[in-house]
């Protein structure tokens, strides 16, 4: 395919698979299907006529803009509007692919959480579950590293994320992980 572009490829992978999204947003501010088309049609020319288009980012939420901005630009020049359009353009954003920043603090605390609990599990359960689930492993490998059987692997990944969800169900997970390990409680009486 020597005839296409490199914009021509960039905008196939990430812009026009969200066309359906894209047509989609676009009649939820104008609602008329041809003055959608429209809308989306004219945001894709503009992201065209981009001379550093390679430094978009989030392509899919560049072009929501376009296509909302593109919106309001004809709500502004049209003579007569309807109200019920006009609240509308201003209520909907395009929707924003990050996550908001209430999101993120709870998701960082949702991975400490997980990782603490991690930190509580035995040392070879714990290794296992890091070189295998983390580090992303074949289990070959984690049994080289750790110089066990791949069953053995296999037997401590499936204790470990037992144990893993058990504690991460408990109310107040971390502390308790933290303060009163029962698993290991549990192996030690048992080895005795």
């Amino acid at each position: 395919m020597g005839w296409l572009r490199e914009i021509d490829i960039w905008f196939g992978e990430r812009v026009f698979i969200h066309n359906a999204r894209h047509r989609a947003y676009a009649l939820r501010l104008v609602r008329e299907p041809g003055e959608a088309e429209d809308l989306v049609q004219e945001a894709y020319t503009r992201l065209f006529a981009l001379k550093d288009w390679k430094a978009i980012g989030d392509p899919q939420a560049f072009t929501m803009r376009i296509i909302h901005n593109l919106a309001a630009e004809r709500f502004r020049r049209s003579d007569v509007v309807r109200l019920d359009q006009s609240a509308l353009i201003q209520a909907l954003d395009p929707a924003d692919e990050q996550p908001a920043p209430d999101e993120i603090v709870a998701h960082r605390a949702e991975l400490r959480r997980v990782a603490g609990t991690i930190e509580t599990l035995p040392d070879r359960m714990r290794e296992a579950l890091v070189l295998r689930r983390i580090e992303g492993l074949p289990p070959r490998q984690v049994a080289e590293k750790m110089g066990i059987s791949v069953s053995t692997v296999e037997k401590h990944l499936v204790k470990g994320f037992r144990l893993l969800l058990e504690r991460l169900s408990e109310p107040g997970t971390l502390e308790k992980a933290e303060q009163s390990p029962s698993w290991e409680k549990r192996q030690k009486t048992e080895q005795i």
